[in-house]
């Protein structure tokens, strides 16, 4: 007996060893604790379950609060230190009155600048009481991954279990017993001379060091992103900005810029010839590099030298994903802990984000401002100002300066909620005709405030002067996207109440309304799909479960027409698997604009895409799709194949104008942004960035027709489809 229990023992040493990550939750579980290395997300109860299991001790269990407003998750980091193309995640999940949410398995991939592919099971739909079941979740393996965060996520109401995690890489090799790749490491990496501080401050700005400091930015971001040294990840470039910079105040600044450059390394000038202008759609500015009365000729001669220089097929810094063609920055690090009176630090963060926009943006050329100019204006700003808010709404206004509802600080900021407001009035309000009106009043809330009342006034302060002292923070491709994002924080507060005067109907009145930490805003879910009048179908998107749209389509099609709401985020990609039904052909709908690693800035047009497919039956009915600022990226890219069916109408306003694949940037002080990554454009050659989606017929909604319950986008796709012979194309 003494031998079987030591077998025992034995072999299940050998099979918890053989398991390197604890992805069975069993490892090391105390009670009350979580498995050894598992990490909790949210704010739900998390707690192991030795009753409910699918193998093993434990399952982990994640409990809802009451208001079920928010969400509960647990996570595994593993290392990305494997080669492969795309990850499937596989676990087992339980769950009971899951209810206005979801559970779902949770996989996200991250690499030096944030997220670069995420899963959670949303497009699923997995809610309600279900018995434990396996699933699979798959997501791409970017070259530059870091690390991968794998587990289960509940939102909403309601009790989840999760057990029995696996990773596979390629659909096939277990991770548990793949061999991790080696880590290479570059002398960058290696270079620890500067960690959280640039020891570099400036008091007080002269004219001079502005002037220096402004051409310094431009020949840092140059040499960064042409010179091969710091494309192999020989040169650690922020700590060489951190270096320089005291000889701002230099006798011969030009000579010290020279000198610095020209000991960068040796190049093979003359290796690398600059593409024909006449072949891309939109070019870097290099001017400045060959204007002798801005730069010393001999600083002009070596950066002469660098932009015909060799180029390597790869860069530390930036790389160009496959497939999108949309840039991934790579390497940045991000100085958390940096002094917000550190000027160093702040002109680096500055630097940074001047040139990546300088090359890498594709839509550049739309911006309001010259881009030189930015830099100029920015300067002063981000040397001038010491405290994190000051640098962080600097920063979040530079962001706005691109033009790109993309562009935004996407994540939860300390000090930018304190600025806003950590507190909420239960009034949600949305811009209908340029007014903040009324869209949901707080349970709580004892007021004669009804749905449809128009905001006039806040705290004795007219809206319009709101509006002005405040759009500057609401970064966004367009004026009405502007307004849409201000009317989400346009009752955030720090104070017990706010006095806010409405009008309505009857005339005008005002109310004293006290705050709070938090409510339920969230508007009523809509259906995926429902008829209308019984020969017209509707779809809403945002609430389509994974593969819905194939049994909708068939539900709907010997329907009169069909309205695709694209006045929301879809859930689940549905461009081809709906655009190849209703277009009955393949058909040109987009094309797009990226650039190279050897020649960062250039954009040149590549191949588009098609939608359509010759069936044996497309729909035949008529389509119309509805858009407003709420359409934005891959609704968007949804309108735009949609459009190409035959007949379609595209009804409502101007959309977003940000359509196009994220590229992620990280910034000193732990901020976190991102741009659209590739220039996006019909088949003609028309922009839609910033524009947006133009609509076939402009309809916006009134304040009156909403006080009476009409959706007026709604009942113009009706008469279009109900009638032959209204305004269309």
């Amino acid at each position: 007996m003494k031998k079987i229990f030591l077998l025992f023992l034995l072999i299940t040493a050998v099979s918890n060893a053989q398991n390197k990550y604890n992805l069975n939750l069993d490892q090391f579980v105390k009670d009350g604790d979580l498995p050894d290395d598992w990490i909790v997300w949210g704010d739900y109860e998390i707690e192991m379950d030795s009753v409910e299991v699918v193998s093993g001790n434990y399952s982990a269990k994640i409990t809802s609060d009451e208001n079920g407003n928010s969400f509960g998750s647990i996570a595994y980091k593993i290392p990305a230190n494997y080669g492969g193309n795309s990850l499937m995640l596989e676990g087992y999940i339980k769950t009971e009155n899951v209810v206005d949410g979801f559970a779902g398995l949770l996989i996200r991939v991250d690499g030096s600048a944030g997220s670069l592919a995420f899963d959670n099971m949303q497009s699923e739909g997995l809610n309600g009481t279900n018995d434990w079941k396996k699933y699979k979740v798959t997501v791409r393996f970017p070259d530059d991954a870091k690390n991968i965060y794998v587990g289960g996520i509940i939102t909403g109401k309601g009790v989840a279990w999760f057990d029995d995690f696996k990773l596979l890489v390629n659909g096939k090799k277990d991770i548990q017993f793949m061999k991790e790749k080696p880590i290479e490491y570059k002398p960058a990496d290696l270079d620890s001379t500067y960690t959280n501080n640039s020891n570099f401050k400036l008091e007080h700005l002269t004219n001079i060091q502005e002037e220096r400091l402004y051409k310094l930015g431009k020949v840092w971001g140059f040499v960064k992103y042409h010179h091969p040294e710091i494309a192999r990840g020989n040169i650690n470039w922020d700590n060489e900005l951190f270096s320089f910079l005291p000889k701002i105040n230099s006798v011969d600044f030009d000579a010290e810029l020279t000198s610095w450059i020209s000991a960068l390394g040796s190049i093979e000038t003359g290796e690398h010839d600059l593409p024909d202008t006449k072949e891309y759609e939109h070019i870097p500015d290099y001017k400045w590099i060959y204007d002798t009365n801005f730069i010393s000729a001999g600083l002009s001669q070596e950066l002469k030298n660098i932009l015909t220089s060799k180029r390597e097929r790869n860069h530390y810094y930036f790389g160009i994903n496959r497939g999108v063609r949309n840039p991934s920055f790579t390497n940045e690090k991000s100085y958390p802990e940096m002094e917000w009176n550190d000027t160093g630090m702040k002109l680096l963060a500055l630097y940074r984000y001047w040139n990546m926009m300088e090359y890498f943006n594709p839509n550049n050329h739309l911006t309001d401002k010259d881009w030189d100019v930015v830099l100029k204006e920015y300067i002063p700003r981000f040397v001038n100002n010491n405290e994190e808010l000051d640098y962080k709404l600097n920063m979040l206004q530079l962001i706005g300066e691109v033009n790109d509802t993309h562009a935004n600080m996407w994540y939860y900021d300390e000090a930018l909620n304190r600025f806003f407001g950590k507190r909420r009035i239960p009034v949600k309000v949305e811009f209908i005709e340029e007014e903040p009106v009324v869209l949901k009043v707080g349970d709580s809330l004892n007021s004669k405030i009804q749905v449809g009342d128009v905001i006039t006034h806040i705290e004795g302060k007219a809206i319009a002067d709101i509006i002005d002292e405040n759009l500057k923070y609401f970064p966004a491709s367009n004026y009405p996207t502007k307004l849409r994002d201000m009317a989400r924080k346009l009752l955030w507060t720090n104070k017990d109440s706010l006095e806010i005067k409405f009008q309505n109907k009857n005339g005008k009145f005002k109310e004293k309304i006290a705050s709070v930490e938090e409510w339920n805003n969230m508007a009523d879910p809509i259906p995926s799909h429902k008829m209308i009048k019984n020969d017209i179908g509707y779809i809403y998107p945002e609430s389509l479960k994974k593969g819905e749209i194939k049994d909708i389509l068939n539900k709907f099609e010997d329907t009169k027409g069909i309205v695709v709401d694209l006045r929301c985020y879809p859930s689940d990609f549905i461009v081809f698997s709906m655009g190849n039904k209703v277009v009955p052909k393949p058909t040109d709908f987009v094309k797009f604009t990226n650039t190279t690693i050897q020649n960062p800035g250039y954009f040149s047009f590549r191949n588009g895409s098609k939608v359509g497919s010759y069936l044996r039956r497309n729909y035949e009915g008529k389509l119309t799709i509805l858009v407003n600022e709420q359409t934005q990226s891959n609704a968007e890219y949804t309108t735009m194949a949609l459009s190409a069916a035959p007949g379609a109408v595209v009804i409502g306003s101007q959309t977003a104008g940000a359509d196009g694949n994220i590229s992620r940037i990280i910034l000193p002080g732990g901020i976190r942004t991102m741009i659209s990554g590739i220039g996006v454009y019909y088949p003609d050659g028309t922009e839609t960035q910033r524009i947006g989606i133009v609509p076939d017929i402009e309809v916006k909604p009134s304040i009156e027709g909403f006080r009476n319950g009409r959706d007026e986008l709604l009942e113009k796709a009706i008469e279009v489809i109900e009638d032959s012979n209204a305004s269309t194309k």
